[in-house]
């Protein structure tokens, strides 16, 4: 008996067997409308004050737990992954931040209880996976007990625990059918197709204001070729959301998505996921965010080289592949890049001199400077960190003036890398714990594809290949393992499923 088995109750004793699935126009419905509720406490918080948002968030958590219980959990954990894209969005306040992920993940916590209480809850994930994590977690409770400003850790600390225990023990268990996981995966692109249209919206009608600031980054910028402006412009948008990283990530992900959920489908399926990748490939571009670019490269290019043995379908995986590691190395070699310009131009524009240089080339945007300011930082304290959350106020005072003097605003930065962010919040034993993750994951999928001699289905493999996708991302941008801003949150997701119990794993206990 495998040591799954001796935690919890078997899957097929404690997984939902409603009596009905509720039909594609129902479900979708029904992911739409948590969403948008959860939503609707930003509103309420904005206009009036944030503990009335906080109020009506924790009211709609128990009426979508109730109002869903004959749907399944499955339609709380999409609503759950869908609403955290609103965290880092212009559509919410700093005062009304985490109020979506509280109703659906407090919804999804509820349900989880209430279910438990008939069938127990499920089984804990591989012993691997129980360890690492729980070593991380134990780290940064530490790490926040020293804390230069426990508050805000606490906080963090709070929403890591729930994080990692919702997509590494209850989503999987939740999502152990192959339907349930290519409703995620569907769910997923769509979204990336909704924030590919914001970011034609807002690149094609400039900066729109909502709650006093202005929806998304926007900037006219100058194509240039080989060094030279060229007079074409168009517009540099990040789409509703506070900056480029987080609509270019989503986007990408959404397109791994596809990727995995388009193999066995029909034929008119897989067009409209072709169709679906297409439209959401120019979006990535003007968000001019090489890191998604590499995240589109690594993912798509894992996609294809873990769905080649498994016979399925490579083609589009292949075209995202070579199409991004074409654009990234052409804009690295300084082929093709973008000028800032103040203000646009009808015709030529090629010979303005007053253009700046903002993509193309190995530069890497002030990113050297904030690695030494963390570098720094972790010097000083490189046991427990400043403490989960700390990033910005850890290394603000170890910014070089060299950084001022090469023209680069730095101050109310993060660290812009997640083994960074993760040392000098935590200190080194909190990165150790946090690559160990990663190692057990990786582990975990690499022994259960060699004791089956097959790899898994093409859901898992996607949520893997979405894993391996963000990996540069979190090089050169700031996630935390644990957070609850997409990426981050579907970083642990992704690593979750793609490591997840199946609905037959009972008969291999018995074995």
């Amino acid at each position: 008996m495998s040591s799954g088995a001796r935690h919890g109750r078997p899957p097929e004793s404690r997984a939902e067997k409603p009596a009905t699935r509720p039909g594609p126009a129902l479900f979708a419905g029904a992911v739409i409308a948590i969403v948008v509720a959860s939503w609707l406490p930003v509103l309420v918080g904005v206009t009036t004050r944030a503990a009335l948002g906080w109020l009506l968030a924790a009211a709609l958590a128990v009426l979508a737990a109730w109002l869903t219980r004959r749907l399944g959990s499955t339609v709380l954990v999409i609503g759950f992954v869908v609403s955290s894209a609103w965290v880092p969005s212009v559509l919410v306040t700093d005062s009304t931040h985490y109020m979506p992920v509280a109703v659906t993940g407090g919804a999804l916590a509820l349900r989880v209880a209430l279910d438990a209480r008939q069938r127990g809850l499920p089984r804990l994930p591989p012993m691997a996976i129980v360890i690492t994590a729980g070593l991380y977690l134990a780290w940064a409770t530490i790490a926040t007990a020293t804390s230069i400003d426990r508050r805000v850790s606490a906080v963090y600390l709070v929403g890591m625990f729930a994080v990692l225990a919702l997509a590494f023990w209850i989503i999987p268990a939740a999502l152990s059918r192959r339907p349930d996981r290519d409703l995620l995966l569907v769910a997923t692109g769509v979204l990336g197709v909704v924030v590919a249209v914001s970011v034609y919206f807002v690149s094609l009608t400039g900066k729109l204001t909502v709650f006093g600031r202005p929806i998304g980054f926007y900037q006219v910028v100058d194509l240039s070729l080989r060094g030279k402006a060229t007079g074409i412009h168009f517009g540099y948008s990040s789409g509703f959301f506070q900056a480029p990283l987080e609509p270019s990530v989503l986007m990408v992900l959404g397109i791994v998505a596809l990727l995995g959920w388009s193999p066995g489908r029909s034929a008119r399926d897989a067009r409209l996921a072709w169709i679906a990748i297409v439209f959401t490939i120019p979006a990535i571009l003007l968000t001019l965010d090489r890191s998604a670019w590499l995240a589109a490269v690594v993912g798509a290019g894992a996609f294809a080289a873990l769905a080649y043995p498994a016979r399925l379908r490579v083609a589009a995986g292949v075209l995202v592949f070579a199409f991004f590691t074409a654009f990234f190395l052409l804009v690295f070699a300084n082929y093709i890049g973008a000028n800032t310009i103040p203000v646009a131009c009808t015709a030529n524009c090629g010979a303005a001199t007053d253009e700046t240089p903002i993509r193309g080339g190995t530069g890497l945007s002030g990113r050297d400077y904030l690695w030494r300011a963390s570098a720094d930082a972790i010097k000083h304290r490189p046991l427990v960190g400043y403490g989960p959350g700390n990033n910005v106020q850890a290394i603000d005072p170890y910014l070089s003036p060299d950084a001022k003097k090469a023209g680069y605003s730095l101050a109310g930065l993060t660290s812009h890398s997640t083994w960074f962010r993760t040392a000098v919040e935590m200190g080194i034993p909190g990165l150790l714990f946090l690559i160990a993750i990663g190692v057990a994951v990786a582990w975990v999928f690499v022994r259960r594809a060699l004791s089956a001699r097959a790899l898994p289905d093409a859901t898992r493999i996607a949520f893997a290949a979405a894993a391996c996708g963000l990996l540069p991302a979190m090089t050169f941008e700031t996630f935390l393992l644990g957070g609850v801003t997409f990426s981050s949150l579907f970083l642990a997701v992704a690593a979750g499923l793609a490591i997840g119990p199946e609905i037959g794993d009972l008969a291999l206990d018995r074995a």
